[in-house]
Parts: C-alpha cells; structure tokens; sequence
C-alpha cells in the first residue's frame, strides 16, 4: 500500500562506512544532541530525534522519532483547523482531549467526573494518519452488550449497570511500529536420538504493531481490540475529527522501548516455536536469546474506540468497542460463585473428579460400621455392615467408572477452550499473534546450526 510506504519519519543520514563507537562519537550524527544506550531495543539512541544506531559500527537502524506536536507562542502559529478546536482537561484524571468547536463535554470519558475545563489549543495537533469511525453508537452497544453476555460469574446487577452507562466516542493516539526483528535462540535437544545443541537465527519483519500512547488507558483493553484494518487508513484530515473527540498522547515512541521490545520478543519467541517442534525435547537457554531491531519506523496514528467505564462498589471498570470492526474488550469482575467454578475445573483438569466417589465411600463405611456396632449382637452387627458394605462398594465402583468417563469428557472439551478459569474467562482477551503483523512480503530468513554435545559436557551435567 502507497500510503504505509510514505512515513513521515526522518530515519537520519545513511552512512556508508564502519565505524567503531569511541569516546569522541558520543553525540547523534544527525541531531548533535547525546546519544545513550538503550538495552532495551540493544541499541544507541537519541532521545532528541529519536534516531537509533548500532552500538558497535553507529549504522543507523532506523528511527522513533515524529515531528511532534509543538507548544505554541501565539496566535500566529496555529493552523486554521486548530484554531477551531478546544481542549477539554479533566481535573480529577488529567485526561486532554481535543474537539472541534461544536464538541462539548459534560462529563470524562474515562473517570466520569464533572470537573472539566475547556480551554484553547496550546499544542499543536497533527496526526499523520487516522481510521475513520465505522461502527456507530448503535451499533457499538449491541456489539458491547452481545460481549457481555458471554461473561460469566458476574456479580448480581452488574451487567445492569453496564448497559445504563453512557458510551463515549473517542480517536486513541497509537505508534505504529514497522521494523526487522533479528533474533538469535539457543537450546538442547534430540537429533536423531544424539543430544544436540541448537542455534538459530530469525530475521522477520512486522508491520504496523499498535502501541497507544495515553497513560489512562489499559495497555491490555487496547491489545484486546486489536487488529484494527489498516487498509483503511487514510492521511489526517479535519473532517474526521468533527463530532468526536480525540485524546492527546502523553508518551513518545521514545519513552515505551521497553513495551516494544517485549512483544517483539513474544513474537520471537512464537517465530522460533517452530524450530523447537522439529525436535524431540526442546529446552531453551533463555541466557543466550539475543533479539535487536533494526530499520526502525513509526507513525502516529488516531484510531476509533468506543469507550464504556462502570463504576460498581466502589472501582471503575473500563471497557471499549473497536470503532471499526467491533471487537470488544475489557476485564469484568467476577463473584464468589467463581471460587467453586475453578475448584470443580482445577479438579477435572488434574484427573481427581473421578475420586470423589471413593472418599465418599471410605467416609460412609466409616460411619456405617459405627452404626453396626450399636446393633443388638454382634453377629448381626457384622452381617448387616457386610451386606450394606457390599451394596456401598458396588453402587461406588458404578459412580466412579461413570464418573471417569465424565472427567475424560470435560477434560477434552475443556482443552479446547484458551480460558480455563472463571478470572481467566472475564480477562482481558490476548494481544494478537505474530501471524496478524508479520510482512510477508518481505520475507523471513532461518538459520539453524546443529552442535553435537561433547562427552565430557554431558558427564558434568550429569553430577
């Protein structure tokens, strides 16, 4: 797609040669400003253009730096566009938002509180690219309430109260990261029944991974929207923003490497599954995994949500609505019926249902020979806890093996379900897998290099 190829970034000047990192290039070569390493992304970075460079040659590796938004110094600096939008400051959460001049507000999206100020632009707002709002109002609380229904375990009146709050439409800042993932993995296992040290490398590229830049927004609600359909992005402009209100980022790519290198290093985690299941009894040496990124890009991108927050005893719940293709997300709280829900699960799961039974059985016995024994005689005492004895261990062995086939049932279908538990269920759904952001047009590059281990290695680690 044109349009994704055309990033506004300024990945900084291409450097042709080697050279090694000393004392005197402590500064960024495009920027001037000091550059640090950041062992997060592994890598030299400039905070001032955001311009990242390898730590041993400084070659670029691309760029998480914007053109960001600029305080203004007068009137004479604002664009037309801005200059017909407001800010709305929320005094209890902080929350900035940013609406045209028929947008008002009488109440925060994310907190509920009344206490709002509006007041001029004093920043400038231009986004690169938008998605333009697909799902209506509507349209968004059938879909939020068809989701809600599939909880289960809430607590008593909670869905109630979650179809009376109010649904708010709102453009979430995110970064668009585009960049190659080169990761090396090291692990033992089997080859042809010989152990075997196994050392890979991947080279893959990512498109597009979403990463929201609002501190009062879950990371984990706007994961559980994902993907969003970026065939429909379009360049930022004016009339999609009228009507709605959009929320002003308050984190630089800069400030969330650490967010981004751990779902790169998820993905290649996944990615290098697929080594693994060529052979028998993989373990990872997590120790040597090694994962860097280069050719580096983002954009700054609004994105539809519909937002939901409940407040039920005392806590906010958040909720949200993907504006565009209508996946819904959020955490619900769960009651006390859950404890025995997992209780039941947990023991269906460990093969233990089966034996509920049998202690049953120990415990009526029990009972019954006490019983017995208070009988006039002792003889026949003993000959009526032998005959209800033996009924006992019968209609026992009867419930168990039926109880068996059961526990093997459930489990089965239990194994096909990804929540397992009743707080697992009401979770935040997972952020998406590697195969919804990888660029396959790009290609992917494997390397894989097979190490018998020596004789000596394996008698120490047999001490």
């Amino acid at each position: 797609m044109s349009l994704w190829n055309s990033t506004p970034n300024n990945p900084g000047p291409k450097k042709t040669g080697i050279e090694p990192l000393t004392a005197n290039s402590v500064k960024c070569p495009s920027c001037a400003s000091n550059i640090f390493y950041e062992p997060e992304i592994n890598g030299m970075m400039c905070r001032n253009c955001g311009n990242v460079y390898d730590p041993t040659t400084m070659e670029p590796r691309g760029s998480l730096g914007i053109n960001k938004e600029h305080d203004y110094t007068g009137d004479g600096d604002m664009s037309e566009d801005d200059k017909k939008r407001h800010e709305i400051i929320c005094n209890s959460c902080g929350t900035a938002l940013v609406a045209d001049e028929n947008t008002m507000s009488t109440m925060c999206p994310f907190c509920g509180s009344p206490a709002l100020i509006t007041k001029r632009m004093s920043r400038e707002f231009k986004p690169d690219y938008i998605i333009p709002f697909k799902i209506d109002k509507d349209r968004a609380k059938s879909i939020f309430n068809e989701w809600l229904a599939t909880r289960q375990f809430t607590p008593k009146g909670f869905k109630n109260k979650c179809r009376l709050a109010k649904m708010t439409a709102l453009y979430v800042p995110f970064w668009l990261l585009d960049c190659c993932v080169n990761t090396e993995f090291t692990g033992t296992a089997k080859a042809n029944g010989i152990p075997t040290e196994i050392s890979s490398k991947i080279k893959y590229y990512v498109k597009g991974v979403p990463f929201d830049a609002s501190l009062q927004i879950a990371n984990k609600l706007m994961a559980a929207l994902e993907p969003f359909d970026y065939s429909e992005m379009v360049r930022f402009e004016n009339k999609y923003l009228q009507g709605f209100y959009a929320n002003k980022y308050d984190q630089l790519p800069t400030d969330m490497t650490d967010r981004m290198m751990k779902r790169m290093q998820r993905y290649s985690v996944t990615a290098n599954q697929a080594v693994a299941n060529r052979y028998s009894g993989y373990e990872p040496r997590t120790e040597k995994d090694y994962t860097y990124l280069t050719d580096i890009s983002v954009k700054y991108c609004l994105l539809p949500v519909w937002f939901i927050t409940v407040e039920y005893q005392g806590k906010q719940y958040q909720f949200a609505v993907n504006g565009q293709t209508g996946e819904a997300g959020g955490q619900v709280p769960v009651s006390g019926r859950a404890d025995l829900y997992d209780r039941i699960v947990s023991m269906i799961i460990t093969r233990r249902l089966w034996t509920i039974p049998i202690y049953i059985a120990i415990a009526a016995a029990f009972i019954l020979f006490l019983l017995t024994m208070n009988l006039s005689g002792s003889v026949n005492g003993f000959k009526t806890f032998a005959v209800i004895f033996f009924c006992i261990v019968h209609v026992t062995a009867v419930v168990t093996v039926l109880l068996f086939l059961l526990s093997r049932l459930l489990r089965r279908l239990f194994s096909t379900r990804q929540a397992m538990t009743a707080y697992e269920i009401n979770d935040y759904d997972k952020e998406p897998d590697l195969e919804f952001y990888i660029d396959t047009a790009r290609g992917t590059d494997l390397e894989v290099k097979e190490l018998m281990l020596p004789a000596a290695h394996l008698l120490a680690g047999t001490r």
